[in-house]
């Protein structure tokens, strides 16, 4: 069995991304990905089997990706830095893969653990702040789910041109927490 290449695989995932967003569902095909990252069908259709293999692996590099961000968020002493400094990475790994961000939220993948490892990040710092005394309550999940709400969505209006991405950090990051405070 020949080993896999991460970065034929992620090259691979990077020009079906870009296919999808450009062409929509119906213009996907494993022939043209394999023409966008300059090899043969033979390797895509070793990686991924078939078509639904390859959105598979869209799904989970994005969430990967998004991971990859989130983790790499020092933590600080300052519970509410924290929190925001998630919701910069958040912002900036969609910012980095807009051809998978738009993929990792459309219907027809379900529940996946790699989805719920990179949502973790956001309650445990929710319930620091709501432990530390910076949020009212003591379920950080009603919380968690809002801010989410509230990132995803100016991520995708900016990703979109609908506002102005400069704006974000200072003005947009903040916006939504005020009325979480005691």
């Amino acid at each position: 069995m020949t080993p896999v290449n991460p970065d034929l695989t992620v090259r691979l995932v990077d020009a079906a991304a870009r296919i999808l967003v450009e062409d929509g569902p119906g213009g996907l095909s494993l022939r043209k990905v394999a023409a966008a990252a300059g090899v043969s069908t033979m390797p895509v259709y070793t990686l991924f089997g078939d078509k639904q293999g390859l959105l598979d692996a869209m799904h989970r590099e994005g969430f990967h990706r998004l991971g990859l961000a989130l983790a790499a968020v020092p933590r600080t002493d300052d519970a509410l830095a924290d929190l925001a400094a998630l919701g910069f990475a958040y912002r900036e790994a969609a910012l980095a893969s807009p051809h998978l961000y738009g993929l990792m939220f459309t219907g027809g993948f379900g529940h996946t653990e790699a989805a719920d490892a990179t949502y973790r990040p956001l309650v445990t710092a929710v319930a620091r702040c709501q432990a530390e005394g910076v949020f009212a309550g003591d379920d950080p999940e009603p919380v968690a789910l809002h801010l989410w709400a509230l990132a995803h969505g100016m991520v995708s209006l900016e990703l979109s041109g609908k506002v102005d991405g400069s704006a974000f950090p200072e003005q947009l990051g903040y916006a939504g927490l005020p009325f979480l405070a005691h």
